[in-house]
């Protein structure tokens, strides 16, 4: 009963995308939030629906990109240097989807599978360009992201509480696994929540967290207080996890964040922005103090935090060089080392790649992999722009542009050490949609002509962090 239920769900919002592609978005992330509950009490709890929501931004971007006049050339338009590093990777890769599909019989099913995983980001980008067409609509998507994965991250608290231990929605035993880690001395029981693992629970608890900051910043009045609350649980969550690269990704978010502010010439929002961040950085004790010192998760990220530097030389450059002398140039194959290849039963090396520059090296190859660097590179530069324009020209868009680049340099250090997380399609086209909205916002200022500016409430700048869009 329940798998047909889910079926009908995502049948219901794949059509809803194609007939209207926003809303789509939107129905994307609600469905993100319960697909794992809901496997959890379907009989045997089919891998394939952790891949509930691709049909869903298949559909949104298929739709998007043919009810958007000139979808491409407007985004090659307004960034024709990420536009050219996006055709010249596809260039790149051939040689790496030619030696996978020639492995053996069906082996093409690896390069089909590697090269979807890729273009699911890049599409999302796109989409995500053309999504917003006023503030509203880029705060609406945090809403809906923050509101919908904000309450699914109650079962991380539920579950260290052993509060309805019966619940087979509750943590990984419904999937047939436990998640622990071995200390010094004690185990850490890394806790899933709702979520399919602790991996992808820690993600959403750390992108809660940033993301409902952004909404603060953006918010005023109660609501704004609302955020900050908001934020400050996620933090509880967080800490439960159990996966330290997911807590590192919050100081990279304050200390880009700050970096942002600061190049723009905005010294003083800089500061401000402290204020902000006291609600949340507090819980950080709170938490602690809850916990106790003896917690086998405050331990965790106590005692070892000295391996932090280097588990990222060793999923960094180390792996990089391991990876070039046993694979060579042109690598093993396009798809060979993404994330849930292994149901694909064909003949494939065996890789232990687990990085996103060393999966990305095993599988494109040296060209490959310079071709995908062009393209972040070019990805960096446009968005860090964008943030100094908006800031420095004091737009409605200002302080989304820079919480969400700091979101981005968040995620990149999180990458480095561990691309797993890209395994879950969710996760993977968000984080390109909201690339593709930041980018969004020099377009949106450039159709504002002087005259609409002075009639519209949401192009008056913004004095202060915090009295930019109501909601």
């Amino acid at each position: 009963m329940i798998l047909y239920l889910m079926i009908g769900i995502i049948a219901l919002c794949t059509f809803r995308s194609l007939i209207g592609w926003r809303k789509g978005i939107l129905l994307m992330i609600i469905l993100a939030a319960v697909q794992d509950p809901l496997r959890k009490l379907v009989p045997g709890t089919p891998g394939w629906l952790a891949l509930a929501t691709v049909p869903v931004f298949a559909a949104a971007a298929l739709s998007s990109a043919v009810r958007t006049r000139r979808w491409w050339a407007s985004f090659r338009g307004n960034y024709p240097s990420i536009a050219k590093a996006l055709v010249a990777l596809i260039v790149l890769s051939l040689p790496a989807a030619l030696i996978s599909a020639t492995y053996s019989d069906g082996s093409w099913m690896l390069t089909l599978f590697g090269a979807f995983s890729y273009s699911v980001i890049f599409l999302a980008v796109i989409a995500g360009f053309h999504y917003p067409r006023s503030p509203v609509d880029i705060r609406k998507v945090l809403i809906v992201y923050c509101l919908s994965h904000g309450i699914m991250l109650s079962g991380g608290v539920l579950q260290y509480l052993g509060m309805f231990a019966d619940w087979k929605i509750l943590g990984t035993e419904a999937l047939g696994y436990d998640w622990i880690r071995w200390g010094h001395g004690y185990i850490v029981d890394m806790i899933a929540g709702f979520y399919r693992s602790a991996d992808v629970m820690g993600w959403h608890a750390a992108a809660v967290c940033m993301l409902s900051l952004v909404l603060a910043m953006t918010g005023r009045g109660q609501k704004r207080r609302l955020w900050l609350v908001m934020s400050a649980f996620a933090v509880v969550a967080l800490l439960l996890c159990g996966r330290r690269k997911m807590v590192y990704m919050l100081p990279v978010f304050v200390l880009a964040l700050g970096w942002v502010y600061w190049q723009a010439g905005r010294k003083g929002q800089a500061w401000a922005l402290l204020g902000l961040l006291l609600l949340p950085t507090a819980s950080v004790w709170f938490v602690g103090d809850w916990l106790s010192e003896e917690s086998s998760n405050i331990r965790y990220y106590t005692e070892t935090s000295d391996q932090t530097l280097d588990r990222f030389q060793v999923h960094g450059f180390g792996s990089l060089v391991d990876t070039y002398n046993q694979s060579g140039f042109f690598g093993e194959g396009l798809g060979v080392a993404t994330p849930g290849s292994h149901h694909i039963q064909v003949e494939r090396p065996r890789i232990w790649q687990e990085s996103l520059s060393s999966r990305i090296l095993v599988e494109l190859g040296v060209p490959g992999a310079i071709g995908f660097l062009a393209v972040m590179i070019m990805l960096v530069l446009g968005l860090w722009r964008v943030a100094m324009q908006q800031l420095r020209a004091r737009t409605p868009h200002a302080y989304y542009a820079a919480g969400l680049v700091a979101f981005f340099l968040a995620n990149v250090g999180s990458l480095t050490v561990s691309g797993q997380i890209l395994a879950d399609p969710f996760i993977a086209a968000f984080l390109g949609f909201l690339v593709g909205v930041t980018l969004s916002m020099s377009r949106l200022s450039t159709a504002r002509s002087p005259a609409v500016r002075e009639r519209s409430p949401l192009s008056v700048s913004p004095p202060e962090i915090g009295q930019v869009a109501p909601n």
